[in-house]
Order: C-alpha cells, then sequence, then structure tokens
C-alpha cells in the first residue's frame, strides 16, 4: 500500500513497526502501538485508520487502570435527567463540544473524569452543581425546573406532568377571541393533533419552522374563511413569527402525539418534533384539512431559513414591531398565495 508522504511529498511505500508504549498520561499501561514508516525516508507517517485502532486500544487500557468514566456513563447521566449535551456542558462549565467529544469516545483528564463521577454517584451534589450554574445565567429557567423539579417530586406521575403542562398552557395563551387569536378560541388537543399531523408529512421538522407552518395555516384560514384554526396569539420575533412568549417551548414538551428530539450539533441546538403517528382529525372540518394541506405542501420541501423569509414577506412580520402581537388583520392580504 502507498500513502502521502509530507517529507518525500510524493506517495511512498511505507511499513507498520510495533513499538512498545510504557505509559499514557502518566499511567503505566504496557502496551504497544502501531507507527506507520516511510520506506524511503524513514520518517514516522500518519495513518488515520492505523492511529484509530491505536488509540482504542490504548484509551481502554487506561480507561481500566485509571478508573475513567466511559462514554455510556456519561449518557447514562444525561438520560437519567433528560437533558441534552449542551446542558450538561453547561452545568459542569465545560468547553462548548466537551461532552460531545467525550461520549464519542473522547479521554477526559483524570481530574474531570473523578469530578463527573462525583456527580454520577452522588444525587445530591449534582443538584447542587444545577443550582449553582442556574444561580450564574448558565441553564435557563426550564433545564432548571426540569432537573430540581423531577427530583422534588419523582413519585407525580408522566400523566400528571403533561396535565400541568395542558393546563400551564391554557391559562397562559387562552383569550377571549379577537383579531389577535383569529377570533377563534384555543383549542390545545387541537393544536396538538394538528402538530402531530405536520411532523408526519414533513421530514426533519425543527421547532422554528413549526412556528410559521402554524401561522401561514391561521392567517391562510382567516384570509380565506375570516377566522383561525388554532386559536393561538402569535408575535414578532427576529426569525418571523412566533407563538407569544415563545410558549411553543412548553407546547413542544408534550408527547401524547408528538415527540420532541434536541440534537447537539457543532453549530447550537436544534430541537425537531417527531411525530408519534397518532393524530386524530376528528376536530378538524375539510375545509381546516385543505388549508393545512396547502401549507404543508408549499413549505414541506424548503430550508428553515427560506420558510423564514418567506415569513418576513408578509404584512404581518414586516409592520409589526419586534415583540408586539400580530393582528390577524393583515391576513388580508398574502403572498403565500399569490
Amino acid at each position: 500500500m502507498r500513502v502521502y508522504c509530507p517529507y518525500c511529498k510524493k506517495e511512498v511505500e511505507y511499513k507498520v513497526e510495533k513499538r512498545d508504549l510504557k505509559e499514557f498520561r502518566g499511567i503505566e499501561i504496557n502496551t504497544y502501538e502501531n507507527v506507520v514508516v516511510c520506506k524511503e525516508c524513514h520518517q514516522d507517517l500518519y495513518v488515520n485508520e492505523i492511529e484509530e485502532k491505536n488509540n482504542e486500544r490504548i484509551y481502554e487500557l487506561y480507561r481500566e487502570k485509571a478508573n475513567i468514566i466511559k462514554p455510556q456513563d456519561i449518557i447514562d447521566l444525561r438520560e437519567k435527567y433528560d437533558i441534552s449535551q449542551r446542558e450538561l456542558t453547561a452545568i459542569l462549565g465545560f468547553g462548548k463540544m466537551t461532552i460531545n467529544r467525550y461520549e464519542r469516545g473522547g479521554v477526559p483528564t483524570k481530574s474531570q473524569s473523578d469530578y463527573i463521577k462525583l456527580l454520577i454517584d452522588n444525587d445530591d451534589k449534582f443538584i447542587e452543581k444545577v443550582k449553582k450554574a442556574y444561580k450564574n445565567g448558565n441553564i435557563n429557567d426550564k433545564t432548571y425546573e426540569k432537573i430540581v423539579s423531577g427530583e422534588l417530586n419523582t413519585s407525580i406521575s408522566k400523566e400528571e406532568i403533561q396535565d400541568n403542562i395542558r393546563r400551564y398552557l391554557w391559562y397562559a395563551l387562552n383569550r377571549k377571541p379577537d383579531i389577535y387569536n383569529g377570533y377563534k378560541s384555543l383549542d390545545i388537543e387541537k393544536v396538538e393533533n394538528i402538530i402531530s399531523y405536520i411532523a408526519s408529512k414533513v421530514k426533519n421538522l425543527t421547532i422554528t419552522s413549526l412556528n410559521k407552518y402554524l401561522w401561514f395555516i391561521d392567517i391562510l384560514s382567516f384570509n380565506q374563511r375570516s377566522v383561525a384554526i388554532t386559536g393561538l396569539t402569535y408575535q414578532n420575533q427576529k426569525f418571523g413569527p412566533t407563538i407569544i412568549d415563545k410558549k411553543y417551548d412548553e407546547i413542544s414538551l408534550l408527547n401524547a402525539k408528538y415527540i420532541r428530539e434536541d440534537i447537539e450539533t457543532e453549530n447550537g441546538n436544534t430541537t425537531r418534533i417527531i411525530s408519534n403517528n397518532n393524530y386524530n382529525l376528528d376536530k378538524i372540518s375539510d375545509s381546516e384539512k385543505e388549508i393545512i394541506d396547502t401549507i404543508i405542501k408549499l413549505l414541506k420541501n424548503k430550508k428553515v431559513t427560506d420558510i423564514s423569509e418567506m415569513s418576513h414577506r408578509e404584512d404581518g412580520w414586516k409592520k409589526t414591531k419586534r415583540f408586539e402581537q400580530i393582528s390577524f388583520e393583515y391576513a388580508m392580504n398574502l403572498n403565500i398565495v399569490k
């Protein structure tokens, strides 16, 4: 086999030498590593596949000798408290991609490993760390309440939690029918089923684009029927209309008809909505379903940024100031249906 040699500046044949490795990070492991050597200049070369196998063997021995936590230990900790890599990183105060790297096989330092292990083995210490992170502004209210309330209310059933979320949303979002909710009373169950239906038809439905789907559905309905479908109220945000006071976060926590999936990426955290495919459209009329399907057809193959830009072309967003509620009077002139 041949490989590029930066010293010879050309592809060369190479040989593999087995060399003893006595220690790693100050720990005696007594193993070996395979080293690629250029046959012409005899310099050590880097071959990714061979180095990966070396690392797997060395890391496994090092973890065992130094009593270092395994990737699954960190995953189990996150699953116990239902938190993302981003949330755990913020709680621990580590670098942005540290937890992601450790879960993919990277080896933490002994001190970091011991620290994480302490928090894994001691619930009180972990909750104490969460409270400190919250006090310092490193985590938001939702993360804090999710962890701390979960510890304090372990006896509360999942059904009761879901019912509490629905009651909260009702009090937070319900209002008398007016121009800001499209003269429609709020129906949380109907909203859940519509979201599940949209998610069943749209691949990779993000929570950001979901806001736009619901808004376009409601304003198109008002345009055609003089009444909205969901009863939701929307406001002007930087990337387009969103459910007022960002209550889409709480709506996404309802899990009877769909689930929320938080995905950690190098560019930040992305939230997707995945349908359970058990939606019930009995409360949705034929005319409402036709409107919903129209919006799905218009948006389903577009990127999140494209959908956001489409919403920016509508009067409802253009003629409303940031954070103001968006009146349905702007539904009378829609670019999306032109």
